[in-house]
């Protein structure tokens, strides 16, 4: 093989490089912001994740969009526009979605409250008597009867 043709297919797989890279960088960024993104298709998956066709669609809308030049956030909001907040794989923290983020800690804080008082109370119980306790005076007399009528 001639030298120039090697020296030729070397010179175009050093332009090739920088043309890999971006689209490596290109598909992490398409990958980052499909993880955030639920697939409306399939439950509890990520578009990223997701082999449907609408997910393979919308991975095609974000590449396109970061292509243009759109930020992150801008793409989200756009399809948060679309699609609402359910299409975000984590909630986000206003409105009736501030639950989901306040009531486990509200959850932890009330039974970490009821289980001291519950302690306190078992530990602080009065001791009850060691030996029989003594019998009501009407209850006996009661009994003291029914013997001797009945002959016991």
């Amino acid at each position: 093989m001639p030298r120039w043709l090697l020296a030729a297919i070397g010179m175009l797989a050093i332009l090739a490089l920088p043309t890999l890279a971006r689209a490596d960088a290109l598909d992490d960024s398409v990958r980052r912001i499909g993880m955030q993104l639920q697939c409306p298709v399939c439950e509890g998956e990520s578009i990223a994740d997701s082999p449907s066709g609408l997910a393979a669609d919308m991975r095609a809308v974000i590449r396109t969009k970061l292509v243009a030049g759109e930020p992150d956030q801008q793409i989200l909001d756009e399809f948060v526009a679309s699609y609402g907040d359910g299409i975000l794989t984590e909630p986000p923290k206003r409105g009736i979605s501030l639950g989901v983020w306040i009531g486990p800690v509200i959850g932890v804080a009330v039974g970490a409250v009821l289980g001291t008082l519950l302690l306190r109370a078992w530990h602080h119980a009065p001791p009850q008597p060691a030996g029989p306790a003594a019998p009501d005076p009407q209850v006996a007399d009661e009994l003291k009867r029914f013997r001797e009528e009945f002959g016991q």
